[in-house]
């Protein structure tokens, strides 16, 4: 179980759990005291999609509700729930009944995906939130990943991946002015970085005044990076 804790990335205090999360339904069937993964996997899941639920929603504070929800079904699926379980070693680990594996079955992908799922649900028992987290970001969120989403979402938000990226603070906006009659107004925006690289938008609202003065920014931006 250490090497398996080594590729996971935590240290069970409880070891039992860790156990419980890779022990598969066919060895406890008629078996009394032992649990399968099961209960495990259920909460495994919430908490798998809480973590990135959160990571987006911090991250990309523009997205709408739609975008974020189709983000994250990108993020935490079976597909990527196997490559992280077979990288860290969970198929080598599943324990079944050997009746699973003389059917030629052997431990399937969706044992892995499933494994996973209890995996992150055994780390919240057993080191709360936080250590959870840390598990499911370092596993299934990477920098070229965040990059690549973000660039699905509006201008705000793959500004502030921008700056994310490069680790330094975020945009700042400010409300420049607001003329015109109070029904049918038209607002100045302009967005700052700690550099100094600055840019405006107008628009009918806050929000689109600060969507274009974002867009403007990240234009001159990618000019600036590709002469440079």
């Amino acid at each position: 179980m250490s090497d398996l804790e080594d590729k996971i990335g935590y240290r069970f205090k409880v070891p039992l759990l860790l156990e419980e999360a890779l022990r598969h339904a066919s060895l406890v069937a008629g078996a009394g005291g032992e649990k399968s993964y099961q209960r495990l996997e259920y909460l495994g899941d919430s908490v798998l999609n809480l973590c990135i639920a959160e990571e987006m929603y911090r991250r990309f504070p523009a997205a709408s509700e739609g975008a974020l929800s189709k983000a994250r079904s990108s993020v935490i699926n079976n597909r990527n729930l196997v490559r992280v379980g077979e990288r860290i070693g969970v198929s080598e680990s599943v324990r079944t009944d050997p009746s699973v594996r003389d059917k030629g079955g052997g431990v399937t992908r969706k044992m892995v995906a499933d494994a996973v799922e209890a995996i992150a649900g055994a780390i919240f028992l057993d080191g709360g939130y936080e250590k959870a987290k840390r598990f499911v970001l370092s596993h299934f969120w990477e920098d070229e990943l965040a990059e690549k989403l973000a660039g699905g979402f509006d201008a705000k938000s793959r500004l502030q991946e921008w700056c994310q990226k490069r680790r330094i603070s975020l945009p700042r906006y400010r409300l420049l002015s607001a003329f015109g009659p109070p029904h049918a107004q038209t607002f100045s925006v302009s967005v700052r970085l700690p550099d100094g690289s600055e840019a405006e938008g107008i628009g009918k609202t806050k929000k689109e005044a600060e969507m274009e003065a974002a867009t403007r920014l990240l234009s001159r931006l990618g000019s600036e990076e590709e002469a440079g």
